[in-house]
């Protein structure tokens, strides 16, 4: 068995089909198929299940699961520990990360240590905020960046960067765009443009009308930041939403209006502890962390 016999399966996992995979690895779909097939005859059983929908996990493969995710990360952190020793950088950095305000951008520490050290292999992976606490617990990812979540597995730390208030964001000349320290109960009859639950926004908001006794209906949810913005802007309704994360250059013609008693929404770095994290890794964390410490001043 092979290090790469191994990537490939777990390419195939992640993206859930060996066509999928195979792009990813930049690979002919029969090379990727015919590796797995050897595998799997050295494992006598099968990994997968193949069919239209793509390629599914057999009791097997499940169990073959953690085992190759573990000799996979053990083999990196092999690697970084003799880059380190020789005073190399190299390997790979898989970070998860949700829309961000421009002064805790990920994309500009991507762009100059890539430059600095293109020896490294970097990922970004889009997913919610509970599914980046897990992946940063189970080791997928080297680091989380996300707004807080209720419960941190235990070993996990949560590092601030970010902390501002829900807003009510209104399009410009709504009757009630640039109000101060509106009650919460004038908010409840408006067309609200909703996050979807498990959004920590969505849960802040909700618990302010718990805390009220005010029961809404939910007309509309849309699962995108960017685009429940664009709707406030064209007058479908209003929304809320941290302040922080309300770009005016981009955004004109919305306002937002304060609540009172409004909760802190906050964004920041998720990780586990520092030794289970590779030379790659930590090299990239420190860089992204001094960035926002030199954005905050």
């Amino acid at each position: 068995m092979e290090f790469r016999h191994l990537e490939y399966f777990l390419a195939v996992v992640e993206e859930g089909s060996f066509t999928g995979a195979a792009g990813r690895l930049y690979m002919v779909q029969s090379s990727l198929s015919a590796a797995l097939l050897g595998l799997e005859r050295e494992l006598r059983t099968d990994l997968f299940i193949r069919g239209r929908r793509g390629a599914e996990l057999t009791d097997a493969g499940r169990a073959f699961l953690g085992p190759a995710r573990a000799a996979l990360a053990e083999a990196g952190r092999a690697r970084d520990a003799v880059a380190e020793v020789v005073g190399l950088l190299r390997g790979s950095v898989r970070i998860a990360a949700v829309a961000v305000p421009g002064s805790v951008d990920v994309v500009e520490t991507i762009r100059r240590f890539a430059t600095e050290h293109p020896g490294v292999d970097i990922h970004l992976v889009p997913v919610g905020a509970q599914q980046m606490v897990d992946l940063v617990a189970d080791g997928q990812v080297d680091f989380a960046i996300t707004p807080r979540v209720d419960r941190l597995n235990p070993g996990l730390h949560f590092e601030p960067l970010i902390s501002a208030p829900v807003v009510l964001i209104c399009p410009s000349g709504h009757k009630l765009a640039g109000a101060r320290e509106i009650d919460v109960c004038e908010v409840v009859d408006e067309a609200i443009i909703d996050l979807p639950r498990g959004w920590h926004a969505r849960a802040l908001f909700d618990r302010m009308l718990e805390e009220r006794c005010l029961a809404r209906r939910v007309r509309l949810e849309v699962n995108e930041w960017l685009s429940v913005l664009t709707m406030v802007q064209r007058g479908l309704g209003v929304s809320y939403g941290p302040r922080a994360c309300i770009d005016p250059d981009i955004f004109c013609g919305i306002d937002v209006a304060t609540l009172t008693g409004a909760p802190v929404w906050e964004l920041g770095v998720v990780t586990r502890d520092e030794a289970l994290r590779g030379a790659a890794g930590r090299a990239f964390l420190s860089a992204y962390l001094e960035q926002c410490r030199g954005g905050s001043r």
